[in-house]
C-alpha cells in the first residue's frame, strides 16, 4: 500500500544550470494513511516522481516550501522542513533531518545527521585527485549555518556552526567548529579536524580560524582567534593557540600543553611541545623558523638571535 500520492496540483519550478534558466514540473503530495507523525490527508512538498520520496518508511517532506527533483531521492525516516530544496543527485536516508538548507549535487546524508539554519550542501565531483568520493555528512553530525562543498566528510558527533568546509576536508569524532556571524571557520585542502578538537571564531575584523593544506588538529586541542594553518601543520593532544594573528606554516608540530598566543609567525618544521609557550606580547611580532625543538618549559617572547637558539 502507498503511504501517498501525487496530488493535481502542479507548478513549475525555476533553476540554473551553468547560469542558463532551467524549469521542472513539481506535484505536490498528500498522505494517504498515518505514518509516523503524518496524517492521513496531511499535504506535503514538492516532488518532480515518486522516486524523489520513497513509499516506504516514514520520511516525508514536510512542508509546502519544500521542493526535490532532479534524480535526488528522501528515504527511511528521512525528515525535510522549512525551505528545503534537494536537487541533482541529492540523497538523504536514515533518520537524518534537513531544515532549512539546500542540499544540491551527487552527495549522502545518512544516520541521524543534521541539516539546519539556511546549511548549503553543494557536492561537485572531479575537483580533486580522487574523482570517485562523494561528499557524505552521516552518524550524529550537525551542520548549522554552514557551506559544505565539493567532497567533503562530516561525521562521527561532530558539530559544525558557522563553517565553510571544502575540497576532501574531514571533520569528524566530537570535533566542534564553533563560528558566528560575524566570523566562520575554514576547512578545506584535505585538513582534518578530529577527536575533541575546537576551533572557535573570535569577534571582530579577520578573527577567521582557517585550517588549510592537509593540516590536522586533533586531540584535546583548541584553536581561538585569527589562526592560520596550512601545510601539513599537526595541532595535538592539549596544545592551545589563541591567536592575534597566529601563522603556522610548513610542518610544524604543536603538542603536548604547549601554548601559542598573539602575534606570531612559525614556519619549516619547528616543533612545540611540554608546557613550552610562545607568546606574542604586545602585538610585536615573533617568529620562529626551521627545525626548532621549544620543549620543556621555555617561554618565547619575542623572536630568537637564529644560530643561538
Amino acid at each position: 500500500m502507498n503511504k501517498y500520492q501525487l496530488t493535481g496540483d502542479a507548478r513549475l519550478h525555476d533553476y540554473l544550470i551553468d547560469g542558463k534558466k532551467q524549469q521542472v514540473k513539481l506535484w505536490q503530495v498528500m498522505a494517504l494513511c498515518d505514518f509516523g507523525d503524518v496524517k492521513a490527508g496531511q499535504l506535503g512538498g514538492w516532488i518532480e516522481n515518486e522516486d524523489n520520496l520513497s513509499q516506504h518508511g516514514h520520511c516525508w517532506i514536510y512542508s509546502s516550501e519544500c521542493v526535490v527533483y532532479g534524480g535526488s531521492s528522501v528515504a527511511d525516516d528521512a525528515q525535510i522542513h522549512g525551505s528545503s530544496t534537494l536537487c541533482h543527485q541529492a540523497h538523504v536516508s536514515g533518520k537524518s533531518f534537513v531544515e532549512q538548507s539546500l542540499i544540491s549535487g551527487e552527495c549522502h546524508i545518512f544516520d541521524a545527521a543534521r541539516i539546519l539554519n539556511g546549511s548549503q550542501i553543494i557536492a561537485v565531483r572531479g575537483l580533486t585527485a580522487d574523482e570517485d568520493q562523494l561528499l557524505k555528512i552521516y552518524g550524529n553530525a550537525t551542520v548549522n549555518a554552514s557551506r559544505v562543498v565539493h567532497q567533503a566528510q562530516i561525521f562521527g558527533h561532530a558539530i559544525v556552526n558557522n563553517a565553510f568546509i571544502e575540497h576532501r576536508a574531514e571533520v569528524f569524532g566530537h570535533a566542534v567548529l564553533e563560528g558566528n556571524d560575524e566570523n566562520n571557520i575554514w576547512i578545506c585542502d584535505c585538513a582534518r579536524v578530529f577527536d575533541n578538537a575546537r576551533i572557535i571564531a573570535g569577534h571582530g575584523d579577520d578573527q577567521i580560524p582557517t585550517i588549510r593544506y592537509s593540516s590536522q588538529v586533533y586531540g584535546n586541542a583548541l584553536i581561538e582567534g585569527d589562526c592560520v594553518l596550512k601545510h601539513q601543520v599537526n595541532i595535538f593532544d592539549d596544545a592551545t593557540l589563541i591567536g592575534g594573528p597566529i601563522q603556522l606554516d610548513n610542518q610544524v608540530q604543536i603538542y603536548g600543553q604547549a601554548r601559542v598566543t598573539g602575534n606570531v609567525l612559525i614556519e619549516n618544521n619547528v616543533q612545540i611541545y611540554d608546557k613550552a609557550a610562545v607568546d606574542g606580547l604586545g602585538g610585536e611580532l615573533i617568529h620562529i623558523r626551521g627545525m626548532k625543538d621549544i620543549n620543556g618549559e621555555q617561554r618565547i617572547t619575542r623572536s630568537p638571535f637564529y644560530g643561538l637558539f
